[in-house]
């Protein structure tokens, strides 16, 4: 009598699966990357691009070519990726995990009041630093305007775009970056690649850019907003951390930064033109100084526990196929 055991494997894997389950993140990466740039590849080649093509990109409704093709490069990136790694690893069950995590909305009240609230609010706080009580008297004045601007602004930017890029980054990189690296290197990794990520919307004038702009411009623009982007995925990771993984509260903090920039209609509404340039550098400096009390406060955990976070977001492994008998 002999025993034979099957593996959790099948033998008729492809090539490219096998390789995939031997460098997941690397994977998930190399994917996110290659589906961006294939997604916006045609609107920085045509006119309204680098005009290296005889072609314009029409707009669609209201929004500029350049948005709708940030929605493309995130379902083409970040989720494509996100969810092609997961079903090689896991398979159906890690998908259908990574599916409740978007659902997952019973946090605690507190961090919805810290994620749409408190984002503007601390910012308009931060700017009185350099414009006086200006900021706050308009908050106070013209409240309506955060039910009537902000809070629709968070849900139309959560619902078209960050629903999209959250669900790779929340939904993959961070909870698997964090599982082998820790919360700080995660962020010191993903902050970095997070940034990198935007590159294509540098050679699409009125993206970053209001025309086109010498390579020295871009680079040392990329390199100030990856000094932004890794403070503030410190503190979307400590909230992240803090919401037992929930990509739901990601998406909300994501699109909640996003509404309350110095160029959001909220704030162009709320501060007059001579007070932007202030509130500017107070989104830029916004980051670093929440990150710095974060990295205090938490000793440099950032809100991670291993075993807590293993149980929230482990992906359940394939099961082992039982031995079979075979008689001789």
């Amino acid at each position: 009598m002999s025993t034979i055991a099957t593996g959790s494997q099948p033998t008729t894997s492809s090539p490219l699966k096998r390789l995939i389950s031997r460098h997941p993140l690397i994977a998930f990466f190399v994917i996110v990357f290659a589906g961006e740039w294939i997604a916006f590849l045609p609107l920085v080649l045509a006119q309204n691009g680098l005009g290296l093509f005889p072609y314009t990109i029409p707009e669609i409704g209201p929004y500029p070519p350049s948005y709708w093709f940030t929605v493309l490069a995130s379902i083409a990136g970040p989720t494509l990726a996100s969810f092609t790694v997961t079903t090689i690893i896991t398979g159906k069950a890690g998908v259908r995990q990574l599916l409740r995590r978007y659902v997952l909305w019973r946090v605690g009240l507190r961090w919805y009041l810290l994620v749409l609230v408190g984002v503007p609010l601390f910012q308009l706080v931060c700017s009185s630093v350099f414009l006086g009580t200006a900021p706050l008297t308009a908050f106070i004045q013209q409240w309506p305007l955060f039910f009537t601007t902000y809070l629709p602004n968070v849900l139309i930017i959560a619902v078209v775009v960050q629903i999209w890029e959250e669900g790779g980054w929340s939904g993959y990189a961070v909870p698997n970056l964090q599982k082998r690296f820790g919360a700080v290197r995660t962020t010191l990794i993903l902050g970095p690649l997070w940034a990198l990520f935007h590159l294509p919307a540098f050679f699409v004038p009125g993206q970053i850019f209001q025309s086109k702009v010498d390579a020295i411009t871009m680079i040392v623009t990329m390199g100030l907003l990856i000094i932004i982007a890794i403070p503030t995925r410190m503190i979307m990771t400590w909230v992240f951390n803090n919401t037992k993984a929930s990509i739901l509260i990601a998406i909300l903090l994501h699109a909640a930064l996003d509404a309350s920039n110095s160029g959001s209609a909220y704030i162009t509404h709320l501060l007059p033109p001579s007070q932007n340039g202030g509130y500017s550098l107070v989104t830029l400096l916004f980051p670093l100084v929440a990150a710095v009390l974060l990295l205090i406060f938490t000793k440099g955990r950032l809100g991670y526990k291993p075993d807590r976070n293993a149980q929230l977001i482990e992906e359940p492994q394939p099961a082992e196929m039982p031995q079979v008998n075979v008689e001789r």
